[in-house]
């Protein structure tokens, strides 16, 4: 059974496994996402003490890691295309991640869906964005009903946004 939480300090050695996985797997595709240094422990532990670090248990174990963002995210701001809305509240993933012996069993799909669950009727919007050359994540992100709406640029790097809309 699948349980969606909020992530704990107990929770963060399993995280960073989980973690670490997931960057060696994106170095491994070719893709420069996650390779610098970052995330790391430290943005984990900030993530839990700030209240937006979530995990998918399952069976007692975390199996994905995701931060669920409800106060902005100052690099929207500007966006080379367009969001679907002009809303200031949404809701933004960002760190997402499944452990190994999961990948492709559904668990990211999950993460998003249970985000979705969480933010309706909180917000309108839930916004996201990922490598250019992340294409697991931007193959998974229309099946889920988001619209790829522009670039965005974080750190000398652009990013591709895609927005839902959760009404």
């Amino acid at each position: 059974m699948q349980k969606f939480r909020k992530a704990t300090h107990t929770d963060l050695t399993a995280i960073l496994t989980i973690l670490e996985a997931a960057i060696r797997r994106l170095g491994a595709a070719g893709v420069d996402q996650w390779q610098h240094g970052y995330p790391n422990r430290e943005r984990i532990e900030a993530d839990i003490e700030e209240g937006v670090g979530y995990v998918i248990e399952q069976e007692g174990e975390v199996v994905a890691y995701g931060a669920v963002i409800f106060t902005g995210e100052p690099s929207y701001r500007e966006i080379e295309g367009a969001w679907l809305t002009h809303e200031e509240d949404y809701v933004v993933v960002h760190r997402m991640c499944v452990a190994d012996k999961v990948v492709g069993c559904g668990f990211g799909r999950s993460f998003m869906q249970q985000v979705e669950a969480l933010a309706r009727g909180r917000v309108r919007s839930f916004r996201v964005d990922t490598h250019a050359d992340n294409r697991v994540m931007q193959s998974l992100l229309p099946k889920l009903g988001f619209q790829r709406c522009g670039i965005i640029y974080f750190e000398s790097r652009y990013l591709v946004a895609f927005e839902k809309l959760i009404a």
